[in-house]
C-alpha cells in the first residue's frame, strides 16, 4: 500500500518543521486515532538528528477480530532521521509485536512556499503480514487475516495523511505558538 498526502500550512517553515520534528507529542489531540506520543530517545547526527518515538494508537476492531488482535498491535515505533539542511525527514515504522508484522518506510518533505506557508509532503510504502501475527493460529487467521489488514489500514493510513491537517489545527488553537528550528 502506498500513501501519500500534501497540504500547504498558513505558516513559516521555520515553525512547522520545529515543531514535527521537536514537538511531535503536540499534535495527538489533532491526529485520528492516536492516544499518546512518547519520545523514547534522541541523538544528535552530522546533519540533523535521529529519533525514536512510540505511537499508541487507538483502534475500533470489530467483534471477529478481538480475540486475535492484543493492544500492542496498535502501537508502534517511529525511527526517524531528520536531515536539517534538506528539511525532510526518512522513517521506518515497526510494531511493538515485531518487526516483521509490517514493512513500513517513507519519506516527509517540508517546503517554503514564500515566508508565510509551508508545504508537507508525506509519503510511505507499507507491505502488511498480518499472517506472521504471533500466537494466532493459522486456521483462524486464514478466516480473520482481510479483516486484521483493513484495521491496520485504517489505522495507521490515516494517521500519515493527518499530519498536515494536524499542524494546521495545532496553529489554529495556538495562533501565538512559534517552535524555532
Amino acid at each position: 500500500m502506498h500513501i501519500e498526502s500534501r497540504d500547504i500550512i498558513a505558516r513559516p517553515i521555520d515553525e512547522v518543521y520545529p515543531l514535527i520534528r521537536d514537538h511531535l507529542d503536540a499534535l495527538v489531540p489533532y491526529l485520528p486515532n492516536v492516544k499518546r506520543i512518547d519520545r523514547v530517545s534522541v541523538k544528535p547526527t552530522a546533519g540533523g538528528v535521529d529519533i525514536v518515538n512510540n505511537w499508541f494508537a487507538i483502534a475500533e476492531v470489530p467483534g471477529p477480530v478481538k480475540r486475535v488482535l492484543k493492544p500492542e498491535f496498535f502501537s508502534w515505533k517511529d525511527y526517524a532521521r531528520w536531515n536539517d539542511a534538506d528539511r525532510c525527514v526518512d522513517y521506518r515504522l515497526e510494531s511493538f509485536l515485531g518487526k516483521e508484522l509490517y514493512d513500513a518506510r517513507g519519506r516527509n518533505t517540508f517546503t517554503a512556499i514564500g515566508a508565510d506557508r509551508t508545504e508537507i509532503r508525506v509519503s510511505c510504502d507499507i507491505d502488511l503480514h498480518a499472517d506472521r501475527i504471533p500466537g494466532v493460529p493459522r486456521f483462524v487467521l486464514d478466516r480473520v487475516m482481510p479483516i486484521v489488514e483493513k484495521v491496520l489500514e485504517q489505522l495507521i493510513a490515516p494517521n500519515l495523511r493527518s499530519v498536515g491537517k494536524g499542524v494546521a489545527g495545532y496553529f489554529r488553537e495556538h495562533p501565538g505558538a512559534s517552535p524555532r528550528a
